[in-house]
């Protein structure tokens, strides 16, 4: 009888073992995810594959969850894993967070205007802060459709040194302008793709230069929204006047082309603002300026120049300095110093910001300048 009972009792113990060992052995958060090109409406993968080439519009991540929970969140983050044509490593690209509450979670990486650079990449999955796995995929081969640039390009005298971005619009410039800049908003272009600007002289006081290249500039996109190209007097030499024209070419077709002028400082319009930029010094002497939209927090002044012309006696003038942003010091669009002054004809005022005993806070700046209480120019700069 003994005996029966203890058989009876290791049947059972065999049974529910499997049970046993189920309720001990805890389930993956994720049961599978995976990259695709699309996905259903209710998050399943559609035209799975972990290549894409760098035209794609929209790569897709389907998260299937083994127990889905209104408490719980998950998180992807898109990676850059190396590519080589980007100079990029290990850099994160993007990140999105969604309700764990179904049984699919859909991520999507949209890329803006430009193309993807080649090479490795992967998403990285969080449930609830916590690291569960990631995936990888590639972006490489050729794109479907050609490259192209934009229309919008503008010639301008200063230029955001951060983004390339314009500073305001013109098409006169006069002859003691240090520099003339063209910056273009790029669209589809490769990482690897070159584009050309070609400066022509299309006539005036120098005849003999009709029809001639003064100046040609070849650029990689390399991600960049704007590019921007520019020309450059000699020292202690004008522009010569006349008319130009600066075309810009992606391989050898021509996508945009602008005319202007360079004029005597004279025929410039009242209060034409030239040359604003930051810039700090390079030697203890001050000799040595460079422009700079990046400085250090140890810098010791921060400076904004700007030359305009034909101002109206007593024209007033103020220069704002403001941090947009910056966790360090906790403000956002604080106004650190204001400087007015009244300006007459043609001037080149030079306003300094300095620093007390600390160190600059990292973050966020922008220096305006404003006429007649007009806001004429923001130029951002960042402290690091």
């Amino acid at each position: 009888m003994k005996t029966n009972r203890l058989y009876i009792y290791i049947l059972m113990a065999i049974a529910l073992a499997p049970l046993l060992l189920a309720g001990c052995i805890s389930q993956p958060a994720i049961e599978q995810a995976v990259i695709c090109s699309a996905a259903s409406k209710t998050g399943e993968p559609l035209m799975v594959t972990d290549n894409f080439t760098p035209d794609i519009k929209t790569i897709y991540c389907s998260v299937k969850l083994n127990a889905p929970s209104a408490k719980s969140t998950v998180r992807a983050e898109w990676y850059v894993v190396k590519s080589e044509e980007a100079g990029l490593s290990d850099s994160l690209i993007g990140s999105e967070e969604a309700a764990a509450d179904a049984p699919y979670a859909v991520f999507a990486f949209a890329r803006s205007e430009m193309l993807l650079p080649r090479g490795d990449y992967q998403v990285k999955l969080y449930l609830d802060n916590k690291f569960v796995q990631s995936v990888p995929f590639q972006v490489q081969g050729e794109a479907a459709s050609s490259t192209a640039i934009s229309s919008d390009a503008t010639l301008c005298s200063s230029i955001d040194l951060l983004t390339e971005k314009p500073i305001g619009s013109v098409n006169i410039f006069p002859s003691d302008i240090p520099s003339i800049y063209c910056s273009v908003k790029v669209s589809g272009a490769d990482f690897s793709d070159q584009v050309t600007a070609r400066w022509v002289y299309t006539g005036g006081e120098l005849e003999s230069f009709k029809g001639k290249t003064v100046a040609e500039e070849i650029t990689k996109v390399e991600g960049r929204e704007y590019v921007s190209f520019a020309i450059s007097r000699a020292e202690g030499k004008n522009f010569p006047t006349g008319d130009y024209s600066v075309g810009i070419y992606v391989g050898d077709t021509k996508q945009v082309s602008l005319d202007f002028k360079v004029v005597d400082p004279a025929d410039v319009p009242a209060l034409y603002i030239g040359g604003a930029a930051t810039f700090a010094y390079e030697d203890s002497e001050k000799k040595i300026a460079n422009l700079a939209a990046r400085f250090p927090a140890d810098n010791t002044e921060i400076i904004f120049k700007v030359k305009i012309y034909k101002a109206p006696p007593g024209t007033p003038m103020s220069v704002q300095w403001i941090i947009v942003r910056s966790d360090e010091a906790g403000v956002d669009n604080y106004t650190i110093k204001e400087d007015a002054f009244s300006i007459s004809g043609t001037d080149e005022p030079v306003v300094i910001l300095t620093r007390g005993k600390d160190n600059f806070p990292k973050g966020d700046y922008e220096v305006k300048l404003l006429l007649n209480g007009e806001e004429r120019v923001v130029l951002p700069f960042k402290v690091q």
